[in-house]
């Protein structure tokens, strides 16, 4: 017969297990913290953080006052986007570019669609949300 302290430790295993397993694929989707509408920006890009889980930029823009305003631009993850053969050399700090995006619902946040380099090339968003 079994000490109901194993019993005891046996379920808190089971349990744990299956809290840590859906825990760790729990990881959120982009597609719901930006609207559907499409809006445009335009500036210049400042940093770029090509990583997973997603990668993004910041892209420098002169709001309707004058003033400088710091955009995060989000992206898939890195290891999707190579899959889908994205140039990630086509993007690169000090680039004036124009950008289509879904706006962010935190402030300042965009999520890419299109943008078009100075020379006119276009680059899509290979993911889901376009």
């Amino acid at each position: 017969m079994q000490k109901p302290i194993f019993t005891v430790m046996k379920i808190l295993t089971f349990f744990g297990c299956i809290f840590l397993s859906t825990h760790l694929i729990a990881h959120h989707s982009t597609t719901v913290n930006f609207e559907r509408a499409v809006s445009p920006l335009e500036g210049i890009i400042k940093s770029l953080k090509i990583v997973n889980p997603h990668c993004s930029f910041v892209l420098e823009v002169i709001n309707d006052d004058g003033a400088s305003e710091e955009w995060l631009v989000e992206m898939l993850a890195k290891n999707a986007l190579e899959r889908q053969g994205f140039d990630f050399d086509a993007l690169q700090a000090g680039l004036m570019i124009k950008l289509q995006g879904r706006l962010g619902y935190r402030p300042n946040t965009i999520y890419f669609v299109e943008i078009e380099l100075p020379d006119g090339t276009i680059i899509e968003n290979p993911g889901p949300l376009r």
